[in-house]
């Protein structure tokens, strides 16, 4: 039972890949939903991704949640 309450030690190596794809899902729809074109939505989806990506690894950096 206790082993079941401790937290997952290596987490850390699912923040960049899953935050990007949910940046770029998440900014691509977006992006399509106001009518942009598939161009336009695919380069600020990449951009979100990057972001997200940026934002994951600022968190979990200051979180100390890769260690």
């Amino acid at each position: 039972m206790g082993d079941f309450l401790q937290e997952p030690t290596r987490i850390g190596c699912l923040v960049a890949p899953l935050s990007a794809i949910a940046g770029f899902v998440v900014t691509a729809l977006l992006c399509a939903a106001l009518g942009f074109s598939a161009y336009t939505s695919t380069i600020a989806g990449l951009i979100g991704a990057a972001v997200a990506v940026a934002g994951a690894l600022k968190t979990l950096k200051s979180s100390k949640g890769g260690n």
